[in-house]
């Protein structure tokens, strides 16, 4: 049998995550969209699912970024209903959106970073366009994503309004600010040294970074302008006191580290060492932050509490 390089397998271990156990993987069958596959750009993967609610005012929404390390996944990896109980989003009064974007690689609109994070922030600037429309408040927008998905909502989220006042384009004149995120087993750095040295585990891990970055080689990623684009892909490097409150949820225990070579790439990428070194970033800036890590002995039900307390959602009248 044919063995694949390391550095591939470490590719495809990355994007494996869409097997992550997590809150935001399917519970069993979710509801229908209220409308699907909705175009919110020009390229091929620039669509959305919207799951709407009937309420007495504008609804608040959180917006989804699906998993697979740039490489793969899909909108539909995500249950409206994420929670221990049937229909906890839709029936509390929360509009949920579903995006996809672009890959990194392997199609034919595929592009590197920042080309996921520009698509996803525009999904954000879509949402609000589309307000009135679909009758949701402009005001109250969560982010959360899973893995790959978590860095494009903690990129989005500490960045600068990307809005464009003066733009053509109407979708681009909207904020990309949000009221808060909910990353879930989100990687906090991309910086490959600083990874090894506070989490250890595959020296190969590095690999899938790889196409992320449009570099084929590590020797290439260290160069002084990709070193510059590490940084701004990295989560760490973007805290401010104005950063939106965040929850981060990590499916893995704490401690343990440095981890062994022979770890999983799984268990070193989605480590939840990364929400510590956010942790330490979010309260130095004064910034609300809580970390959810596998036998913490927390609050299972904190994350939905976390949601509902910043998007103030009305009661239900019915569901759509």
């Amino acid at each position: 049998m044919k063995t694949l390089p390391a550095r591939r397998l470490a590719v495809l271990a990355f994007a494996g995550l869409l097997a992550l156990p997590s809150l935001l993987r399917p519970q069993g069958v979710p509801p229908a969209p209220t409308l699907a596959d909705v175009r919110y750009g020009k390229y091929d993967r620039d669509v959305l699912d919207v799951y709407q609610v009937k309420t007495a005012r504008p609804a608040p929404v959180l917006i989804f970024f699906h998993g697979g390390g740039w490489l793969g996944g899909d909108k539909k990896s995500f249950n409206p209903d994420p929670f221990p109980h049937p229909d906890a989003l839709l029936q509390k009064g929360i509009a949920v959106v579903a995006a996809n974007y672009r890959f990194a690689t392997g199609t034919p609109d595929a592009a590197p970073f920042p080309a996921p994070m520009l698509d996803s922030a525009r999904v954000v600037q879509f949402v609000r366009s589309k307000a009135k429309e679909w009758n949701i408040d402009p005001h109250r927008i969560a982010l959360t994503g899973s893995s790959a998905g978590a860095v494009i909502c903690l990129w989005i989220a500490y960045h600068d309004d990307m809005a464009k006042p003066a733009s053509p384009d109407p979708v681009e004149r909207f904020s990309t600010r949000v009221t808060c995120i909910l990353p879930q087993s989100g990687p906090t750095t991309l910086d490959s040294k600083l990874i090894l040295q506070r989490i250890g585990g595959d020296r190969t891990v590095t690999g899938a970074l790889l196409p992320f970055f449009g570099v084929k080689s590590l020797e290439e990623l260290n160069a002084p302008d990709k070193q510059k684009l590490v940084a701004d892909a990295s989560a760490i490097t973007h805290v401010t006191r104005n950063a939106p409150p965040t929850f981060m949820q990590y499916v893995f225990p704490l401690g343990g580290t440095p981890l062994p070579e022979n770890t999983p790439i799984n268990n070193s990428i989605h480590h939840p060492e990364f929400g510590v070194m956010l942790k330490e970033k979010l309260d130095a800036a004064g910034v609300e932050n809580v970390l959810q890590t596998a036998g913490d002995g927390s609050d299972p039900q904190a994350l939905e509490k976390f949601l509902v307390k910043h998007l103030k959602p009305d009661a239900v009248s019915s569901a759509k």
